[in-house]
């Protein structure tokens, strides 16, 4: 007989400890820096459309030029090859963290779901890419169907980084929950379809500014628009500002309302709600700043970027401020 009541026929079991705030907080922390790393591979991805690079490996996929091991002979091809490469890791990273995610969280921490979903948003990512190489929507091609996809790439883009950052935020915590029967849950989707609107239309208007650029700022925008003789891409570049503007009315409504209800029924994440209040109505303005001196500068190639950097971290703002009003711990 032991000392514990055990015998020595009894067999001796190990449990191991649950995950703690260090070995999640981690996770959280690299699921971050894939989201940075993210982020650059889709601001050089505008780079590809800017310099009009994305024909630069031809019409093959994942290949380029028909190469597995290509040795680029024009700059066009380096961008777009470079592009390639980044991609595929910022996919691979992705991969790996969910891995990683599995194998330390238990379920049903919602990490895990969170997880999975990045790994399939990543694939349509890299499906989307590779069927606008296949079907010649890249370079100067100026069709209806290389708009619609270039929209449903940013919104996809969206998705991926949305859920990224949940991931991230999720992955700093050893327990958690999400509360989908929230009455901030309606709000908060009405908020992110409208981004998502946005965002689609700025991917449209981005496509029409490189391909037939502006030279006379506000004047030439405002003429074009519901001209006979202008290319549709042309004619729709009102309609991304007009969007913008009232989305942008939505999400200051919006994010202290949420915030305000949250200080009101939740004492664990009232705090960080504020917070991420504050950083979207920041966020929000600047955006508008930026995408009033974007077409006063006629949208040269320089502030297209900075103005779809700002435009993500507007979106991380508003889904911060979404983790922050539905997730419990518990």
């Amino acid at each position: 007989m032991i000392s514990d009541g055990r015998t020595l026929d009894t067999p001796l079991t190990i449990e191991a400890d649950p995950p703690g705030p260090a070995t999640t907080g981690r996770l959280g922390e690299l699921w971050l820096a894939g989201l940075a790393y993210t982020i650059l591979v889709i601001l050089f991805g505008a780079v590809v459309r800017i310099t009009g690079s994305g024909a630069g490996c031809g019409q093959h996929w994942p290949t380029c030029q028909g190469e597995v091991v290509h040795l680029p002979q024009s700059v066009e091809t380096v961008i777009e090859l470079t592009h390639r490469i980044t991609s595929g890791l910022s996919m691979l990273v992705v991969f790996v963290l969910a891995f990683v995610s599995f194998k330390r969280v238990a379920a049903p921490h919602p990490l895990r779901r969170a997880a999975m979903a990045a790994v399939v948003l990543m694939v349509v990512e890299a499906l989307i890419g590779a069927a606008l190489v296949l079907l010649r929507l890249v370079g100067d091609n100026d069709s209806f169907a290389r708009a619609v996809i270039m929209g449903l790439h940013l919104v996809n883009t969206l998705a991926l980084t949305g859920v990224m950052e949940w991931a991230a935020l999720l992955g700093g915590r050893p327990t958690a929950r999400v509360d989908w029967k929230s009455a901030a849950l309606k709000p908060l989707l009405v908020g992110t379809v409208g981004i998502g609107v946005v965002a689609a239309a700025g991917a449209v208007t981005a496509l029409g500014d490189t391909l037939y650029p502006a030279t006379a700022g506000v004047t030439e925008t405002v003429s074009q628009v519901g001209s006979a003789g202008a290319h549709f891409l042309e004619r729709l570049r009102g309609a991304h500002p007009l969007l913008a503007i009232a989305v942008s009315g939505l999400l200051l409504w919006l994010g202290p309302d949420l915030a305000a209800r949250s200080l009101s029924t939740r004492e664990g994440g009232a705090g960080g709600a504020a917070r991420w209040s504050r950083a979207l109505t920041i966020t929000v303005y600047g955006q508008l700043a930026l995408g009033l001196l974007n077409v006063w500068l006629s949208a040269p190639g320089w502030m297209q970027v900075v103005h779809l950097c700002a435009a993500l971290v507007l979106w991380l703002c508003w889904v911060g401020l979404g983790f922050a009003v539905l997730q419990r711990s518990g």
